[in-house]
C-alpha cells in the first residue's frame, strides 16, 4: 500500500477490487518475508476468483515447525507494517491451540468489509504441503498429530462478545447488500443473543444494525470507535438497506414504475408500503436514485429533443428569442444541459428542452443548440461546454 493509509470510506465506489487485491498481495509478501521457508496464500473467494466487491480477505500462513510461536507473536508487527492495525482478535475455538490459530484483523482507514481472516498453522515442510494440496495446511505432518480443532483444551476464554456482535453487524450489512436478507436476519439475531439483548429483529435494517452496534458499545465502552465505524458503514449504504426493507412485491412494483419513467408514483409506493416508521421523502429519493443505477441497462433510451418542436415552441413565445443558450442544471440522477430561448426587454430565459449528460458528454447538446439557433436566425452560446457550471455568466451578463 506504499505506506498510504486510505480514508475510512465504505461506499460501494470505494470498495475497489484492484486496491483490495494489491493490499492482499502486500500482506502475503510481508508474511512470507518475515519467516523464510513459510508460505502465505489466499484462501476463499479471492483464491477461487468468485469474490465480489464486499468480499473479505482469507489468508493461510503455513510456517515451519518450531517457528509457530515466534510467527504468532510477530503477526501484529508484520500486518501493521503494511497498514496500521485497528484491531486483532483470535478465534476462541483456537485461542490455546499449539497447532493452528485463526486471527481476525481490521485495519485503520480501510473498509470494514476488508477484514483479514488469517489462519496460522505449522507444517514440517510448508512448501511440500502446499504444492501437494493446499488444504493440507490442516493435515497431520511427519507423524505429528494434526491441528487440535476438536480438543477442548485448544479453546480459550477472553473472547469479547460485544466485539463479536459488531462483527455480526458488519456481516449482516454485507448480506443485505448481496440481497440475502434471510442471512442478515440470522446474523443479527445471533449478534443480539451474544450480548444478551432482545433479538427481535424488525427488518428495518438500518435501525436493527444501529441498535446492535449501540448495544455492543454500551456493553463494552472501549469498542465505541469500532461501533461508530459500523454505524458509519450502515449510514453509507442507507439507500440499499432501505431497499431491502420493502417486501418483495413492493420492490417489484417500484422497479416496474422506475422502468416506465413514473418516478413520482414509485416514491408513492415506497411511502405507502406499510413499512413502519413510514419512510421519509429523502430516503425514498435515495432509494429511487439507487434503482435508476441498478436498472440502467434496462432503462429505455431517453427521447432526444426535436429541433422542429423546439423551434416551433420558440416562435410561439410572446417575444422573439434573441439567442439560444445552453445552461447547466442537475438533479439527483446527474447533470443536464438545458437549451433555452433568451428573450429581451426584459431579459428572461425560457427552457425548451434538456439533454441528460452521460458518457457521451455535451457534444450532442451543443450540436442541437447550434442547429436550433441557425433555424431561428439567432446566435448560440454555451458558456461552459467542458464542465458543469450552474453559475456561469448568462447571455445578458456577457453583453455588459
Amino acid at each position: 500500500m506504499n505506506g498510504e493509509i486510505p480514508q475510512d470510506r465504505t461506499g460501494t465506489g470505494e470498495l475497489d477490487p484492484a486496491r483490495r487485491a494489491a493490499f492482499a498481495q502486500d500482506l502475503l509478501r510481508a508474511l512470507a518475508a518475515y519467516c523464510p521457508g513459510s508460505r502465505a496464500e489466499l484462501r476463499g473467494s479471492l483464491a477461487l476468483g468468485t469474490a465480489d466487491v464486499y468480499s473479505d480477505i482469507d489468508i493461510a500462513w503455513m510456517v515451519p515447525d518450531g517457528r509457530f510461536d515466534a510467527c504468532l507473536d510477530a503477526v501484529p508487527e508484520v500486518l501493521g507494517a503494511v497498514v496500521p492495525l485497528e484491531s486483532l482478535r483470535t478465534d476462541p475455538d483456537s485461542r490455546n491451540s499449539r497447532e493452528r490459530r485463526l486471527l481476525f484483523a481490521a485495519f485503520r482507514g480501510l473498509p470494514l468489509f476488508w477484514r483479514v481472516d488469517l489462519e496460522v498453522a505449522w507444517s514440517a515442510d510448508p512448501e511440500v504441503a502446499w504444492r501437494v494440496h493446499p488444504e493440507a495446511a490442516s493435515a497431520p505432518v511427519a507423524g505429528r498429530p494434526g491441528p487440535d480443532r476438536g480438543d477442548p483444551a485448544a479453546h480459550g476464554d477472553g473472547w469479547s462478545r460485544p466485539a463479536s456482535a459488531l462483527a455480526n453487524a458488519v456481516a449482516a450489512t454485507k448480506a443485505i447488500l448481496r440481497g440475502q436478507p434471510r442471512n442478515a436476519r440470522g446474523l443479527l439475531e445471533r449478534g443480539f443473543r451474544r450480548i444478551d439483548a432482545p433479538d427481535d429483529v424488525s427488518g428495518r435494517w438500518c435501525a436493527d444494525i444501529r441498535r446492535l452496534a449501540e448495544t455492543a458499545a454500551r456493553r463494552e465502552p472501549d469498542l465505541r470507535p469500532l461501533a461508530d465505524r459500523v454505524l458509519s458503514l450502515a449510514e453509507s449504504h442507507r439507500a440499499q438497506l432501505m431497499w431491502w426493507t420493502f417486501p418483495a412485491g413492493v420492490r417489484e412494483r417500484i422497479d416496474e414504475l422506475v422502468l416506465a419513467g413514473r418516478n413520482i408514483q414509485a416514491v408513492g409506493v415506497m411511502r405507502e408500503s406499510g413499512v413502519e416508521p413510514r419512510p421519509e421523502l429523502h430516503e425514498c429519493v435515495e432509494v429511487l436514485d439507487g434503482r435508476h443505477r441498478a436498472l440502467a441497462d434496462r432503462m429505455p433510451p431517453p427521447a432526444r429533443p426535436d429541433v422542429d418542436t423546439m423551434a416551433a415552441a420558440a416562435r410561439a413565445l410572446p417575444r422573439g428569442p434573441v439567442a439560444v443558450e445552453a445552461v447547466w442544471d442537475g438533479d439527483t440522477w446527474g447533470w443536464i444541459v438545458v437549451l433555452t430561448a433568451v428573450l429581451a426587454g426584459p431579459w428572461e430565459s425560457v427552457d425548451l428542452d434538456g439533454f441528460r449528460i452521460g458518457a457521451a458528454g455535451t457534444g450532442e447538446a451543443a450540436r442541437t443548440g447550434r442547429e436550433l439557433a441557425e433555424r431561428l436566425g439567432v446566435p448560440f452560446r454555451f458558456a461552459s461546454p467542458d464542465e458543469p457550471d450552474e453559475d456561469a455568466p448568462r447571455w445578458w451578463d456577457a453583453r455588459h
